[in-house]
């Protein structure tokens, strides 16, 4: 008896020290930029120095920049001690270029790595060892929906975690090779027009300010820019990421948190002086913003017969927010989400349609693997909610993207449109005037399914607007 009780005693010590150790090595990050966002004033002093950051997706594919995205993702989302596992160079990953979606194993005719190679470092061919039977079939993983599998080559390590070889490959394969006709993406140009945009205009009010801007997925380049500010003597620096909603996850714990971690370091190496860190107003919180979509909807209205039934679709990116219940996006989505949901109600009652409703959806995670119980409209069933109620048209408006990327033009595609008759993965998207909105439409049964596109072209000077007013709003405080 004494023997059991002894054991018990031990494995309820046991249970609480694991469970310690996991909520200690799962703790939020600290300090909270978020509680500083909100409550830091935001007077400048002495000279300014502005830095525009967020994440931006270069034009031609990049390895270091889908190392890096991987990395933020299971550093972020995947608690310890998963992400470890997660992150382990388990070996080589392989795709098979005409085979990139697949989610059943299959015999390849051809096998490359995340570089292009199709032979091993010893030259032999990646289908020979696979006829040798050195490669294992790793289905998709089943905490993404709609994820693929792959091979993979077990007998040495890649040097870094296969899954960025695995993501890294599906891109160069796909997001910038067989999924668009031009083999690049106009996400890097089109958001370097909105900074750049801004910029001139600010800098024409402000001359004596610095102004540098760099891609939250290029670490050492947004050191060297923010390095480049601080050497040039300001003593406050202005961090603006181009974001409609700002988040823990891609701004208070990422492009935020790394932006201090350089000020900081600078700091460190210069005794005495301390910078002042301001984070400007996200881009929601203006109404030019808004009114980039507004007019786009309503140049889509326009085109639309009297009494047709219309419904429209307000999109975001999304998240499992039942899992990340604390996301600063919670409570500041609903300055610009809500708003808009509202402008566009109000817009519609200047038609003569039929029947009208506007929903608010996300693109991701309100699937069968995060959102079993549909707490959360995806994309997918409002559009198909419009379908099944006989809808003419349900227009998509993607509020949360300024520039087609690949998550709009392709990742989130696959889900908007799941088990649309006329949606193929295989067929790549052709955009090649990055000036106009690109759009696309779907006839699935009587209801016309439209992707109403990004403001871009005659549009972008409303974004190039809020993001102005954004840095503005700190920049008039100036003394």
């Amino acid at each position: 008896m004494t023997i059991l009780l002894i054991l018990v005693i031990t494995v309820i010590v046991l249970i609480a020290c694991g469970y310690g150790v996991y909520k200690y090595k799962n703790r939020r990050p600290k300090p909270d930029y978020f509680k500083y966002y909100k409550t830091k004033d935001k007077v400048p002093r002495g000279k300014i120095g502005v830095f525009a950051t967020s994440i931006i997706m270069t034009e031609d594919h990049s390895h270091e920049m889908f190392h890096n995205v991987t990395y933020k993702v299971f550093n972020q989302v995947v608690p310890w001690p998963f992400r470890n596992l997660a992150l382990r160079d388990m070996g080589i990953a392989l795709l098979d270029p005409a085979h990139t979606h697949a989610r059943k194993e299959f015999i390849p005719n051809h096998l490359e790595d995340a570089f292009g190679n199709d032979k091993d470092r010893d030259g032999f061919p990646w289908m020979e060892k696979y006829k040798e039977g050195k490669l294992t079939w790793v289905p998709p993983s089943k905490m993404l929906y709609l994820d693929h599998g792959y091979f993979l080559y077990k007998e040495r390590k890649s040097g870094e975690p296969t899954l960025v070889g695995k993501m890294a490959n599906y891109s160069r394969l796909y997001f910038y090779g067989c999924g668009i006709v031009q083999r690049k993406s106009p996400h890097w140009k089109g958001s370097f027009e909105i900074i750049n945009g801004a910029f001139d205009h600010l800098k024409q009010k402000y001359p004596d300010v610095e102004f540098r801007a760099a891609s939250s997925l290029f670490l050492h380049d947004m050191r060297v820019k923010l390095r480049e500010l601080l050497d040039a003597g300001c003593d406050t620096i202005v961090i603006a990421a181009p974001m409609a909603i700002f988040s823990h996850f891609e701004e208070f714990n990422s492009s935020f948190r790394h932006s201090f971690e350089y000020i900081e370091e600078w700091e460190k190496e210069h005794p005495g002086k301390k910078i002042k860190v301001i984070l400007a107003p996200q881009m929601g919180d203006f109404q030019p913003l808004r009114q980039s979509f507004l007019e786009m909807l309503k140049d889509r209205l326009d085109t639309l017969p009297k009494g047709s039934d219309v419904l429209v679709a307000v999109t975001v990116h999304g998240m499992p927010w039942d899992h990340f219940k604390w996301e600063a996006w919670l409570q500041l989505a609903a300055a610009y989400r809500d708003r808009l949901f509202e402008d566009c109600k109000e817009l519609l009652k200047n038609y003569k349609f039929e029947r009208t409703k506007v929903v608010i959806c996300q693109d991701e995670f309100s699937d069968p693997i995060w959102d079993p119980k549909q707490k959360y409209l995806s994309t997918n069933r409002a559009y198909w909610s419009a379908i099944n109620d006989g809808y003419d048209y349900a227009i998509g408006l993607p509020i949360e993207f300024f520039a087609e990327n690949s998550d709009t033009l392709m990742h989130h595609a696959m889900k908007c449109y799941e088990n649309f008759d006329q949606y193929d993965i295989e067929e790549p998207v052709d955009y090649s005037d990055w000036s106009v909105p690109y759009t696309r439409e779907f006839i699935q049964g009587e209801t016309h399914v439209i992707y109403n596109g990004v403001p871009v072209g005659k549009y972008q000077k409303y974004v190039i607007e809020a993001y102005y007013q954004a840095v503005d709003s700190v920049l008039s405080k100036g003394k």
